[in-house]
């Protein structure tokens, strides 16, 4: 559960930037789906430890899913880092008026000014760092899941 805390930082990073805004609901959509993947496969490791002395075709099955579960968590954590990365940089990019020379705020509320944009650019970099954190922490996690399944 781990992974859940550099993607928390990644939202508020995103929250707090006033050119990426709102855009970090696609975070808070990636913590909700990893923790439910996450969840679901200890679940079905204990469960295939508890199973194993009364039914051991059930209990390999569940191992079978567990271990499915795990890479999946490693594969919707990549998906989900490179599409934050990609939809981030592309709404600060337009929003801050690099490329368009028109700023437009992209939060509902103001904790930085818009004027500041290097203090938003940092925003940006660290959202996106997390992300990375949080992905090579998605891997340690599938390992350490490998290793409860044998």
């Amino acid at each position: 559960m781990y992974i859940l805390i550099p993607l928390i930082l990644s939202v508020v990073c995103s929250f707090v930037n006033p050119y990426v805004g709102l855009f970090g609901i696609f975070t808070l959509v990636e913590i909700i789906i990893i923790l439910c993947v996450d969840i679901n496969a200890n679940v079905r490791i204990k469960l295939s430890h508890k199973v194993s002395a009364e039914n051991l075709s059930r209990s390999e099955r569940l191992k079978k899913s567990g271990k499915v579960l795990a890479t999946a968590e490693c594969v919707l954590t990549a998906f989900f880092t490179i599409i934050t990365a990609i939809v981030e940089i592309g709404v600060w990019m337009l929003a801050s008026g690099s490329l368009t020379g028109d700023s437009a705020v992209m939060t509902p509320f103001s904790i930085i000014s818009e004027e500041n944009l290097t203090l938003s650019c940092i925003l940006l970099v660290f959202a996106i760092a997390f992300q990375v954190i949080a992905l090579i922490l998605a891997f340690v996690r599938r390992g350490q899941l490998r290793k409860r399944i044998c």
